[in-house]
């Protein structure tokens, strides 16, 4: 079963604000909660205001199950990373030409922050974090995972992402894309 994640990452990919900034905001708006065994953490009482789900009642498992896998409801912090890392939603990332729109065409798109891509339609070249992805693709040095989140099924509020912004100097953006099952400081660079 492969699992997917909500993430929440600056504006800007090469941005690299301190990881205890992105925590004490985390932990006053409550989204998180109890720090978990190398998983990050658990979700907080103020999580369901703060990461909001699409449907009237979404059942959310947010316990670790005994048998010890991830899928469960928690975040997790990446970073701060060396470079970039690009995270995308597996069959669902088709990004767009910044310039002039063009879609790039399935198994194109650039798999590496370092990756370039020349679109064919306006010739210019860009680096994977600067496509649009359209909310299924981002890249960051530093990075909230929320875990368990199906493309589309949840956003982060305005409010999380103003106080994100304000913490750290810089807007904040979201994306859905595979789950990376690593905690702080466990992120490897792609």
């Amino acid at each position: 079963m492969q699992l997917h994640s909500l993430f929440l990452a600056p504006g800007a990919a090469d941005d690299r604000p301190d990881i205890a900034r992105v925590t004490a905001v985390l932990r006053a708006l409550e989204v998180i909660g109890e720090p978990l065994a190398a998983q990050g953490f658990a979700v907080g009482q103020g999580f369901s205001r703060h990461i909001v789900f699409a449907g009237c009642s979404p059942y959310l498992v947010t316990e670790p199950p005994a048998d010890g896998r991830p899928a469960f409801s928690h975040l997790l912090l990446h970073g701060p990373l060396e470079r970039p890392r690009l995270v995308t939603a597996l069959g669902q990332a088709r990004p767009r030409c910044p310039k002039c729109r063009q879609r790039i065409a399935t198994g194109q798109a650039p798999r590496s922050p370092a990756d370039s891509w020349q679109c064919p339609a306006c010739a210019e070249a860009f680096s994977a974090c600067e496509l649009d992805w359209r909310h299924y693709g981002l890249c960051g040095r530093v990075m909230v995972e929320v875990v368990n989140v199906f493309p589309g099924e949840a956003t982060p509020s305005d409010a999380l992402v103003q106080a994100l912004g304000d913490a750290t100097a810089g807007p904040w953006r979201h994306a859905w894309a595979a789950y990376l099952g690593d905690a702080i400081g466990q992120a490897t660079t792609t």
